[in-house]
């Protein structure tokens, strides 16, 4: 049946038969859209009331009803942010939205894609994907979705005040805000062809963390049927004590010039300049999920090692050269034993090389990313979940032959086909693995006539697909430089992965 309605679908798009000025009528009131690439986008739809003054820091509220038509032709605002080079984009606390393409309203029970943007947690948005047009898997009949959700130090705040205001319920402003996207999904999305119970997340990097978060948090249960981490960590830096979280709250709330901890403090930092809540963060971020022991009753990887976690699908993966992230960061040798208790010269045994540079980009792509790409989905297959890993190390022809590797998320753009000015080889890859995703959308698994054979993540052992020009599964997949990240681990969360080849 999910067939012959993705193929009705396709032929909506080859009659090019989308309205100009496509309407719904969403559960708070209808909204007018805009045909676009043969699609129907419809842009800047509220969620959730904006969190403004007193409902600065907490949990999101729902949106209020419309009368009329409420025009969705434009991204809503951005949510705030630094300015990053000539980006202009607007910005606004008033950023609670999400963006929906369909190939057509009238379907029905297209599958639905759910993509939370990345960022590092202090920027991006959910026009991120559609910004440049509408990507290709929404032509092969796939619903996608995009929300905003607060970023920063409005989305991730901890500090003594908020937590006696609303214990339990602090903290994770950014989590409770997609989680409320989902649920806005949930209850509107047959209206725009969807079906409600076929949703499948997706992010990479902050946005595949916060898939990790969403599978581990007991308030999402029924509000999506599979999920995909990208780049996403998990076993290393993906969140942290309430506690630790207050700490640094009530530093932040130094440097803007608050010193107390009680309501007047808070008073005071809910009627604070948004410019100013900004400036309060200088040097690399260094914002992540807090273990609030509501929606987050514990930290993600042992959420995933004790099995406590949603018992829906799972694809992780990761890229080559993951190290380009950190390259904005200044993470050096100093900062990996500092801040993340690595001792490089004990580690280099693992990795064979002498050249520190080198040593340094694989160390910076091994232990957050590549180990969690494959420790994570382990796990998760431990569980008894259904789980497919992979190692992105495909280069596109522009630029092989000058970088070591695949850039953090360079993979993204290849799985939703929307890749900009592709070479024919280029293109064969994101064919491939569109292919995949639009599978695994449609029916939780991502193999299907045409593709080569996607195994499964067996508990015990690493073995993703190694995606380049040729794609094939990897068992023991760099087995011996992933075993100190395997052990640091364990030793550190007092949990076992039970990884037999190291």
């Amino acid at each position: 049946m999910r067939r012959l309605e993705a193929i009705a679908a396709a032929a909506f798009l080859l009659a090019g038969a989308a309205p100009a000025e496509p309407v719904v009528r969403t559960a708070l009131g209808s909204v007018r859209g805009t045909a676009r690439d043969g699609a129907a986008l419809f842009s800047g739809i509220p969620y959730a009331a904006p969190p403004t003054g007193e409902r600065r820091w907490r949990a999101p509220a729902p949106a209020r009803p419309w009368t009329g038509i409420r025009d969705a032709t434009a991204f809503g605002p951005d949510c705030p942010q630094p300015a990053r080079g000539p980006v202009t984009n607007s910005q606004s606390e008033d950023c609670l939205t999400l963006n929906v393409a369909t190939p057509d309203p009238k379907a029905k029970r297209l599958p639905v894609l759910v993509s939370i943007h990345g960022g590092a947690y202090f920027a991006g948005s959910g026009r991120e994907l559609l910004g440049r047009g509408i990507p290709g898997i929404v032509k092969d009949g796939v619903v996608l979705v995009a929300p905003n959700y607060r970023i920063g130090r409005l989305g991730f705040f901890a500090h003594p005040a908020l937590t006696a205001e609303a214990p339990g319920a602090t903290a994770n402003y950014w989590l409770m805000d997609q989680i409320a996207a989902l649920k806005w999904v949930r209850t509107n999305i047959a209206r725009f062809g969807g079906d409600p119970d076929n949703v499948t997340i997706i992010g990479c990097s902050a946005g595949g963390s916060s898939v990790n978060a969403l599978m581990a948090s007991p308030r999402t249960r029924s509000l999506f049927a599979r999920a995909s981490a990208h780049s996403a960590g998990g076993l290393f830096n993906a969140n942290r004590p309430l506690a630790l979280g207050e700490q640094q709250g009530t530093a932040f709330a130094g440097r803007v010039g608050v010193t107390g901890r009680d309501a007047a403090a808070l008073s005071a930092l809910r009627g604070m300049d948004v410019a100013r809540i900004l400036a309060g963060d200088t040097g690399a971020p260094d914002f992540g999920a807090v273990v609030d022991g509501t929606w987050l009753p514990q930290p993600l990887s042992i959420a995933f090692a004790r099995g406590q976690i949603a018992r829906v699908p799972l694809i992780t993966g990761s890229t080559s050269n993951e190290a380009s992230v950190f390259g904005l960061m200044g993470f050096d040798r100093a900062v990996l034993a500092k801040r993340f208790g690595i001792d490089l010269d004990a580690a280099a045994a693992a990795y064979g090389t002498s050249d520190e540079a080198e040593l340094i980009r694989q160390v910076q792509t091994d232990f957050i990313f590549t180990s969690a790409a494959m420790g994570m989905t382990t796990l998760a297959a431990r569980a008894g979940v259904p789980a497919w890993s992979y190692h992105f190390d495909y280069v596109n022809t522009a630029r092989r032959g000058t970088v070591p590797g695949a850039a953090h998320c360079e993979d993204r753009p290849y799985w939703f086909g929307a890749l900009q000015d592709p070479t024919p080889e280029d293109a064969a890859v994101s064919a491939v693995m569109r292919g995949y995703l639009l599978n695994y959308v449609r029916g939780g698994d991502p193999n299907g006539p045409g593709l080569p054979a996607w195994g499964r993540s067996p508990a015990g052992a690493v073995s993703p697909l190694l995606i380049r020009k040729d794609m094939a599964m990897a068992p023991g997949f760099r087995a011996r430089q992933l075993a100190p990240w395997y052990a640091k681990w364990e030793k550190e969360s007092g949990e076992t992965l039970g990884i037999v080849e190291r």
